[in-house]
């Protein structure tokens, strides 16, 4: 019980000034990907940054244990202008958990573009992640938390002359995310995601499958 309540505060510390993985959510946590090789994902996206709702699609390859990547294919209704999201991202694993530092540590190098028919984003979003895994008594499964602090750059270049907001425009952004990833079965990972900031995700729902 000390060691979670250890464990609560340290995530909640570095929680405070959280940021996300790659352009478009962490969707999974900082530890070596579940499986050991590749993962596929699919994940509803809800908020301000979707519009109303949106789904977005992820496949990620391991090329060792400690370095994976990953590609990410979506649309959303961004405020009825349908948005094509793609993206990418390089994963290494910094740390892995053991006795004296209990928290998976990763950095995650993302870059996202995002096409709607009035404006063209680009994202760049360097980060660095943190989660446990705790395991499940009387199952192999486990509950992973995790949380990332970093850096969205993005550009905008938007063709929505008509009503004088047209141009060009460079910003950063901080972004705070939370996230829990329950792996109900061996080849099974359902996630939740919580995001604040701009531009962000407000909520993500969605599965992880090994393959």
């Amino acid at each position: 019980m000390r060691r979670l309540a250890i464990l609560t505060v340290l995530l909640c510390a570095l929680g405070a000034r959280s940021a996300s993985a790659n352009p478009f959510g962490q969707l999974i946590p900082a530890s070596p990907l579940m499986g050991g090789n590749n993962l596929f994902g699919v994940h509803l996206l809800l908020g301000d940054r979707a519009g109303d709702v949106g789904l977005l699609g992820q496949v990620r390859f391991a090329s060792s244990p400690k370095f994976d990547w990953g590609l990410q294919l979506g649309f959303t209704d961004g405020n009825g202008d349908g948005a094509v999201m793609l993206g990418g991202d390089v994963r290494p694993i910094l740390h892995t958990a053991n006795g004296d530092f209990p928290l998976d540590l990763a950095f995650d190098g993302g870059l996202g573009l995002s096409i709607a028919d009035n404006y063209t984003l680009i994202e760049f979003v360097p980060a660095i992640e943190a989660s446990h895994r705790f395991d499940l008594s009387g199952s192999s499964g486990g509950l992973t938390p995790y949380m990332s602090l970093g850096l969205d750059v993005n550009h905008v270049s938007n063709d929505n002359t008509a009503n004088n907001n047209g141009g060009d425009q460079t910003n950063w952004d901080l972004v705070a995310r939370l996230g829990l990833e329950w792996e109900a079965a061996k080849k099974l990972g359902i996630m939740a995601e919580f995001g604040v900031g701009d531009p962000a995700m407000d909520f993500i729902l969605g599965v992880n499958v090994p393959f």
